[in-house]
């Protein structure tokens, strides 16, 4: 991909001397940016442009551009790129629109585009696009005009699906003098996709932070493979938020894992940043561009008691603690204090110091001190002297930074334009929570790096082995994945219904086993606690015949159960995501999942210590630590659930939904057992 965006020669498709022709616009890009390479431009009339020739063909142009810039009506597009395999070009952008985005004659047209691209070997990038800028080389190929005179090179580097969101982003970022690297406006991303660009970006040496804009993701494992793969931090906005599942009434799973909550867990577990707005990936942005911050206790400065106050409430609202400072940094302080007004605490209210120029060196003694991770100033320019002296505190704060590893973010208004750089925030809030990216990421890393790969036993069944025809060949299929079930038996009528508990032993329950009555309750398919076989006989033949019209010669009718003791019930489940694969959730059962929805979700497989990070992420995870009185439940017992669960949807991509409610979670050193599953799969 390096000749995409480091060619030598470009060659413009499209051009005219007419002041709205777009083909045009880019070729001035080229020129205003000062592009040291060769610029073609081919229009289908011959004729001049500033002086610059404009060929009606490919073949009149010496050598071989490596680049071709393709912005024609979309039904001339495949004879264009017919001409570039000729001539050799293996890159391509194409900006036009008009192809898959409007169905009908567009997805024909994007057939043969590929077919073409195929035969000679072409990658490109589009259709429907505004093309790409690298700053390094000065390579400008977008159709608006831009004033290159605002641009910045920078190290953080965007990749859209939409060009107005390119647009929007570069605005906001060079307003506030905020560098970039490479954009790239993906359009359909008919050829490359977002994980070509990522994979390209993650080794380039200029790119630093990462941006994505994403309606849609095209190979989410790939994207968090590459993601797990770096240090670089990765800002998503991901929009389209896909619909639930049709079957959210038949598996609990299909409900609470609805296709923006799988991308949002997936992102979250491969170390991305989620956002849901310009700001925060501005915010984002200038909070990457800082040393990470790798602990929670911050210093703040403040020029204000009042936005003192205000920073402490975030320092509480985002988990950071304040940091203990030393007398040293205390005594330094009251050496520049006047009146004694100033209380030597942290907050620090400078009260009647007005001396910016002492701000800096207050800077640095905070850095140095051994229980400081971070560093907030709050400032206000108060007097028109304090504007060069602000100058330098946050110019050099920024140097301060990286010398102490250390990151300074600054809470101030800036009034003036050349302020409008470094990590500069209106809000105290917005300062935090930029603050509390930085430190997961930083933690993020740290695990990673301490993590193992979870430890995949030999599948036990094979694909062809998985039928579902009743629910008790869903536990054959648990039991065989190592998994405790409450032993069970299949029967048909009242007599193997009878052995069967005799064997098991009373206590036991009845249940429809029949995969097509989906609220067994409800259809007076279940009864609990039966003690003997009068009670059981009276049990079977309500059930037969409240559940006659659901059962058929295939399901095996009923499942008597051996009663499990009383414990915690809890729920986890699973599903098979077009974008990511197998997704693995938990959660408490009973009212916790069907009201408060207080579930975990993580993208399968997973080791030991993900799947206790699952267990803690719950808010209801305090019952499961013996919360008021309550026996503490068997976590290592629910962990090793967790784990055989995510290889099974691991092993087995035809299962499309699954579901254990409940799982009866016994005290410390007990086990647990399933008692109940759903299982479906999907149709081959």
């Amino acid at each position: 991909m390096h000749k995409l965006f480091y060619p030598e020669s470009v060659v413009v498709y499209g051009v005219s001397n007419s002041p709205t022709n777009l083909g045009r616009t880019i070729i001035q890009n080229l020129e205003h940016f000062k592009f040291k390479g060769h610029i073609h431009a081919v229009g289908s009339e011959s004729g001049d442009l500033n002086g610059r020739k404009i060929f009606p063909g490919l073949e009149e142009i010496e050598g071989i551009p490596d680049l071709a810039v393709i912005l024609i009506p979309a039904r001339s597009v495949p004879e264009a790129l017919e001409a570039c395999g000729e001539k050799g070009i293996r890159y391509a952008i194409i900006e036009s629109g008009g192809f898959n985005e409007f169905g009908g004659q567009g997805l024909a047209l994007q057939q043969q585009v590929m077919d073409i691209a195929r035969k000679w070997g072409i990658r490109f990038v589009g259709p429907n696009c505004i093309g790409i800028i690298n700053m390094e080389n000065s390579l400008a190929l977008p159709f608006s005009l831009l004033d290159a005179s605002i641009f910045k090179k920078g190290s953080i580097s965007i990749v859209s699906q939409s060009g107005g969101f390119v647009v929007d982003a570069l605005h906001l970022l060079l307003s506030e003098k905020i560098g970039v690297n490479k954009v790239i406006s993906m359009g359909n991303k008919l050829d490359f996709n977002e994980n070509d660009y990522l994979e390209f970006l993650l080794s380039d040496p200029g790119t630093k932070i990462i941006v994505l804009y994403l309606e849609n993701i095209s190979d989410g494992r790939r994207l968090m493979s590459l993601a797990g793969k770096t240090g670089k931090p990765i800002i998503v906005l991901k929009a389209n938020i896909g619909a639930e599942s049709h079957q959210a009434a038949q598996f609990h799973t299909a409900a609470l894992a609805g296709d923006d909550a799988v991308a949002d867990a997936a992102l979250k577990q491969a170390c991305m940043h989620r956002v849901q707005n310009m700001q925060e990936m501005l915010d984002f942005a200038k909070i990457f561009s800082l040393p990470l911050l790798k602990g929670p206790n911050l210093a703040i400065i403040s020029r204000s008691g009042g936005y003192a106050v205000m920073l402490a409430d975030a320092v509480h609202r985002y988990g950071f603690r304040l940091a203990k400072m030393s007398d040293v940094f205390f005594d330094m302080v009251g050496a520049e204090a006047r009146a004694g007004v100033i209380r030597m605490t942290n907050p620090l209210d400078l009260g009647d110091v007005f001396n910016v120029d002492f701000y800096l060196r207050l800077v640095e003694r905070a850095l140095q001190e051994e229980t400081v991770d971070g560093l907030v100033f709050n400032h206000a320019i108060i007097f028109d002297t304090d504007v060069e002296p602000t100058h330098r505190l946050i110019s050099s704060s920024m140097e301060l930074a990286v010398k102490y590893g250390k990151p300074v973010v600054f809470r101030m208004l800036p009034i003036d334009e050349w302020l409008m750089h470094g990590p500069i925030f209106s809000e105290a809030d917005y300062a935090l929570k930029a603050l509390s990216k930085s430190l997961t990421h930083y933690n993020k890393l740290q695990e990673r790096d301490r993590s193992n790969k979870p430890g995949l036993i030999t599948p036990p069944i094979s694909s062809d082995q998985i039928v579902i025809r009743n629910s008790a060949d869903v536990l054959d299929v648990l039991r065989a994945y190592g998994l405790s079930v409450a032993d069970y038996e299949l029967v048909n009528d009242l007599s193997e219904c009878l052995r069967a508990a005799e064997k098991i032993g009373y206590p036991v329950a009845l249940k429809t086993a029949s995969k097509d009555i989906i609220h067994k309750t409800e259809a007076g398919g279940v009864r609990l606690n039966i003690e003997n076989p009068e009670e059981l006989e009276r049990a079977f033949l309500a059930m037969h015949s409240a559940t006659r019209k659901h059962r058929n010669k295939e399901d095996g009718g009923f499942l008597v159960q051996k009663m499990a003791p009383a414990g915690l019930e809890v729920f986890i489940g699973g599903k098979q995501d077009p974008e990511f694969g197998p997704v693995i959730l938990f959660g408490l059962g009973g009212i916790f999942l069907e009201v408060l929805k207080d579930i975990s979700m993580r993208i399968a497989p997973i080791d030991e210590r993900v799947a206790s990070e699952m267990i803690e992420e719950i808010k209801g995870h305090l019952l499961l630590k013996g919360f008021r009185g309550r026996q503490e439940a068997d976590v290592s017992f629910l962990i090793k659930c967790l784990i055989r669960i995510s290889q099974l949807l691991t092993d087995h991509s035809e299962i499309k939904n699954l579901d254990l409610n409940p799982l009866i979670v016994l005290e410390k050193g007990r086990g647990g057992m399933i008692v109940d599953a759903k299982m479906e799969i999907a149709l081959s």
